[in-house]
């Protein structure tokens, strides 16, 4: 069976497990940082579309792209759309180095917890891209797992890093690394920072100083 086959049928688990407890929800935490006006998202990795279907349902003038490889998460996503009949937010399938999607097209970008599973290489070919996709005043919304600072969330945790530790060679390195510093090699300057439980989202701004031939 496919690996993602597998994904998709617990991938919005991490909700009810991580997202959940008292605290700011990265979810809310992302919907909050979306205005309320007619703009184009891109849901870059979109998986079962976890981090952009509750902004679609509640800010219809917003239209949403959901792009992933996986042909099984696009179709627990579009499930999802059907089941809440949703018609803002459009699918397609695509390689998120090489989306063809049309340069300077989207308002805001987020990829949600991608980037800890993807080589240097991958992570440089996204990120190329979505300095690509946005317009010159576009946003970059990141989440991404964070070590979490008190004891019982630290044990809680465990299991997701020991097994993301196992089946991903590069999550301790991007784990622990400084992202903001991370994401301004690739011409994203962090505006915003908010720390959740078990995880951070960064509102990024495109300096349009930077070409995308430079931000390497």
């Amino acid at each position: 069976m496919n690996i993602y086959n597998i994904i998709s049928k617990a991938y919005d688990l991490l909700d009810i497990v991580y997202f959940n407890e008292i605290g700011k929800s990265p979810r809310q935490v992302i919907m909050n940082m979306i205005p309320n006006s007619k703009i184009n998202i891109l849901d870059m990795c979109c998986g079962t579309l976890s981090n952009t279907i509750t902004i679609a349902n509640c800010k219809p003038d917003t239209k949403v792209v959901g792009l992933d490889l996986s042909k099984d998460m696009l179709r627990v996503a579009k499930k999802k759309l059907y089941k809440q009949q949703i018609k803002n937010v459009y699918l397609k399938c695509a390689d998120a180095t090489r989306t063809k999607l049309k340069e300077q097209s989207f308002d805001y970008i987020i990829i949600g917890l991608v980037l800890h599973e993807c080589s240097p290489e991958l992570v440089k070919g996204m990120l190329h891209e979505a300095y690509r996709l946005l317009k010159d005043n576009g946003h970059l919304i990141v989440l991404e797992w964070e070590p979490p600072k008190k004891f019982h969330q630290i044990v809680k945790f465990f299991p997701l890093y020991l097994g993301e530790r196992v089946n991903c060679k590069t999550f301790k390195q991007f784990y622990t690394a400084d992202k903001a510093l991370l994401f301004r090699k690739y011409g994203f300057i962090t505006e915003q920072k908010e720390c959740c439980n078990y995880s951070i989202v960064l509102n990024m701004k495109k300096d349009i100083k930077i070409s995308p031939t430079e931000n390497q």
